[in-house]
């Protein structure tokens, strides 16, 4: 079940779980709210689409439409794909006869209550984590240990290999000089993705180089705030706002380093991108990132919001491209061993599987 309408990483990481529980052979069906651009991705994988408004919740016939899929299908297993579904198709499952999984997929805090902390700890039998650091803040929000499997997030690293030897045609395609030192960030623009912060780090070190520029790929709420940022550091022709790029793989072709600055995150998608193509990485300390960049071996953790350390961060990579180069090829083994997305439909099956042999 998912209630979010857009498609992104979440949406993503679902379109492999699903694709995987296809190949082996169960029977599955998704709940999904109005219009969502899931809808387009079950339908393709043969997969039957149940619509309910779960954007709205006052809605009097959502309860008895939710009760109604879940008598008709007769599910061994729910899987709540975010936070709303588990509210609202959580609290419509009581009494039904499944075991009910739910993702916790960003390192926000858990509040007590009925919003917070109550979903994880009565509304469903088990909790994935996709990072340690959410992993931990399901812990403080009082879910047992026993109850939490961590299972990473993983992605094909097939179409992020290579990358860096289109270079050339990327920034040719993106209007970028070819002698540009190019730091590159890849993400909706909101305040939680902490673009603001490196607006000002990178006018830290715009003086000492010259040369560096600065592309930030993505659309969202926050593109004119940041055009202003960026112009009143007198940086408004060296910090790029195009909005999404596409292919967004120019964004990593194109770049000498990756940053991801969030102040929340979960297992950032962008960043598990940046390591196959094999770009060293400057992240902040939010969420799982620590969990994807090993600090002082494939890259940098700053702390969130932490300007000068960002900046000291990123003009050590620049001024040193053989460590770069390095840590940038060291990030992508890394990531070979921890992050594809072979082992991630697997692993979430596993924990269907043992739910349903346990009763855990």
């Amino acid at each position: 079940m998912l209630a979010e309408t857009g498609f992104s990483g979440g949406e993503a990481q679902l379109q492999l779980i699903l694709e995987h529980l296809q190949r082996a052979g169960h029977h599955n069906e998704v709940v999904l709210a109005s219009k969502a651009a899931f809808a387009a991705t079950a339908r393709a994988l043969g997969v039957p689409v149940h619509e309910a408004p779960l954007r709205r919740w006052w809605r009097p016939d959502l309860w008895p439409r939710l009760r109604g899929i879940y008598r008709r299908s007769a599910p061994d297993v729910i899987h709540f794909a975010c936070g709303r579904s588990l509210l609202l198709g959580g609290l419509a499952a009581f009494g039904v006869r499944a075991k009910k999984v739910a993702i916790r997929r960003i390192d926000y805090p858990i509040r007590p209550g009925l919003l917070g902390g109550f979903r994880y700890t009565r509304l469903c039998d088990h909790t994935i984590a996709i990072c340690d650091a959410i992993r931990q803040r399901l812990v403080s929000a009082g879910v047992p240990q026993q109850r939490i499997t961590l299972v990473y997030d993983g992605i094909d690293p097939s179409p992020w290999t290579g990358l860096q030897q289109h270079k050339t045609a990327a920034r040719t395609r993106l209007g970028i000089p070819q002698d540009s030192q190019v730091i590159s960030c890849a993400g909706v623009l909101r305040p939680r993705k902490g673009q603001h912060v490196l607006i000002d780090a990178f006018a830290r070190l715009a003086n000492e180089r010259p040369k560096a520029v600065l592309l930030l790929a993505g659309g969202g709420s926050e593109q004119d705030r940041l055009k202003a940022r960026a112009a009143a550091h007198g940086l408004g022709s060296r910090v790029m706002l195009p909005g999404r790029v596409q292919p967004v793989h120019d964004v990593y072709a194109a770049a000498d380093l990756f940053v991801m600055p969030s102040f929340h995150e979960g297992l950032c998608n962008a960043c598990l991108e940046a390591s196959f193509a094999s770009l060293p990485q400057v992240v902040s300390d939010a969420g799982g990132n620590a969990e994807i960049v090993s600090n002082g071996v494939t890259g940098a953790v700053v702390g969130k919001g932490d300007v000068d350390a960002l900046a000291r961060a990123m003009a050590h990579y620049l001024q040193n491209p053989a460590i770069a180069a390095a840590h940038g090829a060291a990030g992508r083994a890394r990531s070979l061993k921890l992050f594809t997305a072979d082992r991630l439909g697997p692993e979430v099956e596993a924990v269907f599987a043992a739910l349903r042999a346990t009763g855990a």
